[in-house]
Formats: structure tokens, C-alpha cells, sequence
């Protein structure tokens, strides 16, 4: 008689979108630039619906404020979704599933969150982290701020009674003509908050290069008046400004970090587009044929500085540091490696995120933007 026993949980392969663990890698060297700003967290509205509801609660218990937050959030959104037709945030598609209804249900109770998860998906769980290091709600002028923002766009005592009944009620109705007032206050950038945002997002304390940035784009709006953001040839342009030697070092590491993690992440996806490569079938795949040689620089990562060093061997070997790669990451979390490495041959084990790529061109591709498309964003809806 045979038994199978159920896996083993620290065995079981995991999916990951970072299977090479170059994430932490390109955000520390994006850090450089940009101080606290993420991938996720570029709308500006996000960030007023979190600076506005810590405003209306004030001096309340921190452990609560969540319970609050998500109506809150739940009536931002359907008033976003009503009247501000060309917004977008996560939990649009469950308010555009039900604002046919007319009437709108803020709770905290799985039926009326936005998400599947409102306080990672949502906007706390997209923005408390760059929003608690910009230390937003720790001004001595964030109150004076928000309080005349909100004064100067509603009707302020029908706004605060409304929020009152979010902070009261566990179950709040609304109808279409109620919320209007949240859409209201959304709507638009006081000239205070501008002001205020200006300071704390686009800017940051101290001696810090991300302030050069913001000087760059306002002398020279041409930097970021393009169709559509490139890596490479947005760091061209500023680079060939008159800036200092430290932003220039800095975007210096980040093309030529770019340079060599790109192909890294091309080759792993296009050894996992099939189930088992021999040396020869991976020496013979055409996107060796793309792969740069090793630059003659010294990264200050020394992962980085290694996998440049291996563009110098054989395919096959550049193969297995990206399966290497994957494995030592793949340890580290206690997972199953996703390439298994036999003799002269090549295993893959979990093909998720698998994709074949012939070709690139590493002077134009790029996968990982270090959070430069999130300022831009953030600079033309503060700015404008």
C-alpha cells in the first residue's frame, strides 16, 4: 500500500514575480533618486483621501483608525467612480459593478470592501509607507492646510457631518447625491496643497538629490513633455543638463545597473518557456546574441558586479548564473528552486511568467523603472 504524504510548505515552489531577487536590488539604487515614492503610489487623489481622513480623525485612537478608513475610502471611491470619470485606483471595477445601485453601503464587512483585500490593495496599504516617511500628517501646518482646502472647495459643515456618520456608524448608506461632496474635495489641488505636497512629495529634507530633480523639471519642462516614459533616454537628457556630480553618478549606476539585470530577467523567462534545455539547445537560443559584453565598471552591488562579470563566459554558463541566481534567492525564502540544474542540463520546475525572447535591444528595453515614471506622474498632477 503507498501513502502521499500532503507537501511540505517550505518545499512547495511559491510564486514570486522576482524570481531572480533583483527587486530590493534596483528600488535600494532607485532610492538614490527618489526618496520615498513606490511603483504604486503615483495619484495624487490617493494621497489626499489618506491625508484627509487622518485629518477628520484627528486625535482618535491609531488602533481604530483603520475601521474608519475603510468607509472612508469605500466613499471616496464610489464618488470617484460617479463623477470623476477619468480616475482610476484600485477597487474601480467593484464600484463600476455597482454603481448602478444608487445606493451605496460603507461598512467594514467583506460585501462592501473594495478589494479582496482593501488594507494591502487599497490606498493604505499602496501609500501609508511613503506617506508616514514623508511624515505627511506630522506637519505643524497639515491641518491649516488640509482644513482650508477643504473649506474653500464645500461646503465644510456638510462635509464634516457626513464624515461624522463614517466615524460613528458601523454600516453608513449614501445615495449618488450625497456623495457628490467627496468627488468635490477630490476634484482639484487647492493652491495650499500644491504648496504643501510640493514640500513634502516632490521635495525632501536635507541635501538630497531627488530636490536637484525637481529644480531640473521645472527649468526644463521638456524633460518629462514625452509620449511615454524611457529609462534610458529620460536619464540621457538629464544627465546632459549642467548637474551635480553626485545625481550624475547616481543615474550612472542606474543605466549601467539596468545594462546588465535586463537580460538576466529576459534569459530566466525564456528558460522557463520550456521544460528541459541541454548545454547545446541553450547555447544555440538567438537572445545570446543580444547580450551585451561585461562594462568596465565597478557596481556598488556586488550581485550586479558579478552577473556583469559572467556576460564574459559562455552562454551555458551565463545560463546556469541565472539558475544560480535563482536558487541562492529561492533558499533564502525557504522555497524550491525554479530551474534545477543536472549534469549538462537544465530542469525547469515552475514555468509561471514563462516567455521566449529572441532578441532586445538593451539600449532601449528596460524592466525596472528605479520609480522615475511615479515622480513624473506625481510632478504633473501637483504641478499643473
Amino acid at each position: 500500500m503507498f501513502f502521499l504524504t500532503e507537501q511540505d510548505p517550505n518545499f512547495r515552489i511559491k510564486g514570486s514575480r522576482d524570481p531572480l531577487g533583483f527587486q530590493p536590488i534596483w528600488q535600494a539604487l532607485g532610492r538614490t533618486v527618489i526618496k520615498h515614492l513606490s511603483t504604486v503610489s503615483n495619484n495624487i487623489k490617493d494621497f489626499q483621501v489618506l491625508s484627509y481622513a487622518w485629518y477628520f480623525y484627528d486625535d482618535r485612537d491609531p488602533k481604530d483608525f483603520l475601521n474608519f478608513f475603510y468607509k472612508f475610502e469605500q466613499a471616496c471611491g464610489f464618488a470617484r467612480g460617479e463623477y470623476i470619470k477619468d480616475d482610476a485606483f484600485n477597487g474601480i471595477d467593484f464600484v463600476r459593478k455597482n454603481l448602478a445601485k444608487g445606493l451605496f453601503t460603507f461598512s467594514t464587512r467583506n460585501q462592501d470592501t473594495l478589494l479582496s483585500n482593501q488594507k494591502s490593495y487599497g490606498i493604505h496599504g499602496k501609500y501609508n509607507r511613503p506617506f508616514s516617511e514623508m511624515k505627511i500628517k506630522e506637519q505643524d501646518d497639515f491641518k491649516s492646510v488640509i482644513e482650508g482646502a477643504l473649506r474653500s472647495k464645500v461646503h465644510y459643515l456638510e462635509l464634516e457631518g457626513k464624515v461624522k456618520r463614517l466615524l460613528e456608524e458601523d454600516i453608513v448608506r449614501m445615495g449618488k447625491d450625497d456623495i457628490k461632496i467627496f468627488a468635490d474635495i477630490l476634484t482639484t489641488l487647492s493652491e495650499g496643497e500644491k504648496e504643501f505636497f510640493q514640500k513634502l512629495i516632490l521635495k525632501v529634507e536635507g541635501n538630497h538629490v531627488q530636490n536637484e530633480l525637481f529644480e531640473l523639471l521645472y527649468e526644463f519642462p521638456a524633460l518629462i513633455n514625452v509620449d511615454s516614459f524611457n529609462l534610458f533616454s529620460f536619464i540621457d537628457s538629464v544627465s546632459e543638463k549642467n548637474i551635480t556630480e553626485q545625481l550624475k553618478l547616481n543615474l550612472t549606476e542606474i543605466t549601467n545597473s539596468e545594462h546588465v539585470l535586463l537580460p538576466y530577467v529576459y534569459l530566466f523567462k525564456t528558460i522557463q518557456s520550456s521544460p528541459l534545455w541541454t548545454e547545446e539547445e541553450i547555447t544555440s537560443k538567438e537572445i545570446f546574441n543580444s547580450f551585451p559584453k561585461s562594462m568596465n565598471y565597478s557596481f556598488s552591488n556586488p550581485v550586479i558586479d558579478q552577473l556583469n562579470i559572467d556576460f564574459d563566459k559562455s552562454p551555458y554558463e551565463i545560463a546556469v548564473a541565472a539558475v544560480d541566481r535563482n536558487k541562492d534567492v529561492s533558499d533564502r525564502r525557504g522555497n524550491a528552486a525554479w530551474i534545477k540544474k543536472e549534469y549538462n542540463k537544465l530542469m525547469v520546475c515552475y514555468a509561471d511568467g514563462g516567455r521566449e525572447t529572441n532578441e532586445f535591444d538593451s539600449d532601449v528595453a528596460f524592466e525596472h523603472n528605479y520609480f522615475l515614471p511615479s515622480y513624473i506622474s506625481m510632478y504633473k498632477q501637483i504641478m499643473s
